[in-house]
């Protein structure tokens, strides 16, 4: 049985399966979801895009850092925040219960997932 179940939204929309019925996440993808959402709701990830290549970036990835450690489900200590290509922001960061989990934090070529 899972702990944690949530709709699974992607790019603001509900998931819907092939008979139009939403599709559901359990535990560890709920958890990197609601971490995803978390740093959009702030506004984080669009400070990480516009202010590139400038001090402000470090201090916003300090924030998120911390944004993601309040959650009670992420161990302490664990959270990093790397852009891995231009434009590719992801954050990882290790659950309680769960192991790892990575999500793209904002794409800018394509939208925020």
């Amino acid at each position: 049985m899972s702990l944690f179940i949530d709709l699974h939204i992607n790019n603001g929309d509900v998931v819907l399966d092939a008979g139009l019925t939403p599709t559901y996440l359990t535990d560890r993808a709920v958890i990197a979801q609601d971490i995803v959402h978390a740093i959009l709701d702030t506004g984080l990830a669009h400070l990480l895009v516009s202010d590139r290549g400038t001090g402000i970036t470090a201090d916003t990835q300090i924030k998120i850092k911390l944004l993601v450690e309040d959650d009670v489900r992420i161990m302490p200590g664990t959270v990093r925040v790397e852009q891995v290509s231009s434009g590719q922001w992801w954050v990882y960061a290790d659950t309680i219960n769960f192991g790892s989990i990575s999500s793209s934090i904002i794409q800018t070529t394509t939208g925020a997932s």
